[in-house]
């Protein structure tokens, strides 16, 4: 008993280390589909391309929660890249990372454990085809997820630079917050309530739990929003070969002054008063993939 007991719980830490990159699937499905990020591609005998993308599909595998049949989900779908696209290029003034020789960036839907993943930079984007179709609430902030991804890829991480463990806070930090910044969405709850729910959890040991920090660093909770700051983050993370925390501390000493002053007053709002009545649209209403306002859950949990 004690081994078949070590040995759930041996796949469960599997299955989450896996599952990391972008949201976790439920257990249940995770263990009933056997599917991995590893696992073999289907062949894809459907494509649908728009400028910057090449979304490919199938509806004939044998495996049956590879298939989509409905094309209007693929044609949505490259209606969110897109939408991400030109709000990235706009922001960041540079384009998505794509392999040398492609003007395109490749896109594929199958069954997997994760809503999405977009590793290593020359791979194509890959999305849930099972998920894709089971939960529409997942799709927009997903593919805004992934996209940006491809912009941290842009700017050198592992293109050019590698960052030092743990870097989640970062790399799935940054691409959650971008998630609220395209839609104002997110894919799991977790990633805005997490912070609130436990304020003694080290910024550092998050991963997208971090998005509420992203969210204040760029005044996302206050009145007037700076998104520029986070453009001068990526700069400095490619000036600095991927010190992050240098090019963070850079930041925030540039823009508020101390920074020991910033986390501290941080902290003090993830306990009370984090979000301002005058902020603006994206971060004002966040809303989970049920529908439901985030932010005004925060405001209740912090009465």
């Amino acid at each position: 008993m004690k081994l078949v007991k070590l040995t759930i719980a041996a796949l469960i830490v599997v299955i989450i280390n896996m599952t990391a990159p972008t949201g976790f699937a439920p257990l249940s499905e995770a263990f009933a589909s056997g599917r991995t990020i590893d696992s073999p591609m289907p062949s894809f005998e459907n494509r649908y391309e728009t400028d910057h993308f090449v979304l490919k599909w199938t509806n004939k595998s044998s495996h049956s929660e590879d298939n989509i049949s409905d094309p209007q989900i693929i044609k949505d779908t490259a209606e969110y890249l897109e939408t991400a696209w030109a709000k990235y290029t706009t922001l960041f003034g540079r384009k998505p990372y794509a392999p040398p020789g492609r003007d395109k960036i490749e896109v594929v839907f199958r069954d997997m454990d994760c809503y999405g993943v977009s590793d290593p930079p020359s791979d194509p984007i890959q999305f849930n085809s099972y998920d894709w179709v089971k939960n529409s609430g997942i799709r927009k902030p997903t593919s805004a997820h992934e996209l940006f991804h491809k912009v941290q890829y842009a700017f050198g991480y592992k293109t050019k630079w590698h960052p030092q463990k743990p870097y989640a806070w970062f790399t799935e930090g940054t691409a959650a917050w971008s998630e609220v910044f395209v839609w104002g969405m997110v894919s799991r709850t977790c990633k805005v309530d997490t912070f609130f729910k436990d304020t003694n959890l080290d910024l550092y040991q998050a991963d997208y739990t971090a998005t509420p920090f992203w969210i204040y660093f760029v005044q996302g909770n206050k009145e007037h929003q700076n998104n520029e700051l986070m453009v001068k983050f990526f700069e400095k993370c490619e000036e600095y070969n991927g010190d992050e925390r240098r090019a963070l501390n850079e930041v925030i000493q540039e823009t508020y002054g101390s920074v020991d002053g910033f986390f501290k007053a941080f902290a003090k709002e993830r306990k009370s008063g984090f979000w301002s009545n005058t902020c603006s649209i994206p971060y004002r209403c966040i809303l989970g993939p049920d529908g439901k306002d985030l932010v005004e859950g925060i405001k209740d949990m912090q009465r």
